[in-house]
């Protein structure tokens, strides 16, 4: 339990990646705050946690408000003392277009929501995570020797902040500027606060995940795609699979503990191998596969034409 008598806050954490992660935090053994808009699923995770033996708690509300942002953090610190990890995980479905087809309202809303309620959770979280200290289960290393200076050493493992991009945020897709604009905003972001946060001993990083199927987008491939198209999705990843959210918070729980202080500013693709493909050569491997395949169907097939890239 290397997450022994360690609190987080997990934004989105009731189902998908923000669900998964919030369950490995636990069962590594941090105390665990899910903040969600969801309120049966945020409270089901709850009780899934404590049955496991874990100690969880939830608070309902929209990160993209800075009310919510503080209750959080002022929660966590009430409940159960202190702060040392937040992973900020939360989002809602964003509409699709380019920057003709957006209308500003859904900008700012999108843009709020994806980098506005980052920039808020560490502006509540990193003060409480400094005023809580170092963990009790730390055990500070030798600061001297195999290169390291003389005299006293730096603060370290103070706090972790874990922001969620995507791959979208590496590469771009058509028609989705709110939500490619978002995430690529997140990597810088994360990148400035690791340089602000560094010295005080917290670390900041960045996940990209991949095609991570979650139970709401189970339920999407079983309604409206086949196995044909959930194949073909395979297919695309070196690995011959999409991801799970057990995979994203297995990572997550790694760049937590005090075995990643010297990991930061850095953004890690959790993708299987996706984004370093050559897609010229990907397009050409997969053309026989869906020329044999004419009845595929993905989850991202719909009646609407919203998604035409041409």
């Amino acid at each position: 339990m290397k997450l022994n008598n360690q609190v987080a806050i997990v934004t989105g954490g009731a189902l998908g990646i923000g669900g998964g992660v919030a369950r490995k935090l636990a069962r590594e053994g941090s105390k665990v705050l899910i903040v969600d808009i969801a309120e049966e699923e945020a409270k089901k995770n709850k009780e899934t946690i404590e049955e496991n033996g874990g100690i969880a708690e939830y608070l309902i509300g929209d990160v993209a408000l800075e009310s919510v942002a503080k209750e959080m953090v002022d929660l966590s610190v009430s409940l159960f003392g202190r702060l040392d990890i937040i992973v900020q995980n939360a989002y809602g479905g964003l509409g699709a277009g380019s920057a003709v087809d957006i209308n500003i309202k859904d900008w700012n809303k999108g843009l709020n929501l994806l980098v506005g309620a980052l920039y808020l959770g560490a502006k509540y979280a990193v003060p409480a995570m400094e005023d809580s200290g170092v963990d009790s289960n730390f055990i500070p290393k030798q600061w001297k020797g195999f290169g390291l200076r003389q005299g006293n050493p730096p603060k370290e493992n103070i706090g972790r902040i874990i922001n969620i991009s995507s791959v979208h945020g590496i590469l771009n897709a058509p028609k989705s500027i709110v939500y490619e604009t978002g995430k690529s905003a997140v990597i810088g972001m994360t990148r400035q606060m690791a340089v602000d946060f560094g010295p005080l001993g917290i670390t900041v990083n960045a996940i990209a995940p991949g095609h991570i199927v979650t139970e709401r987008g189970d339920d999407q491939w079983k309604k409206v795609g086949n196995n044909e198209g959930f194949r073909l999705f395979e297919l695309q990843y070196p690995v011959r699979r999409t991801g799970t959210p057990q995979d994203v918070a297995n990572m997550i729980s790694f760049l937590c503990s005090h075995e990643a202080s010297f990991i930061t500013g850095q953004t890690i693709a959790v993708d299987g191998g996706l984004s370093v493909q050559l897609q010229e050569d990907l397009v050409m491997d997969l053309k026989n596969f869906i020329s044999t395949n004419k009845n595929l169907r993905t989850h991202f097939d719909k009646e609407d034409k919203s998604r035409d890239r041409w």
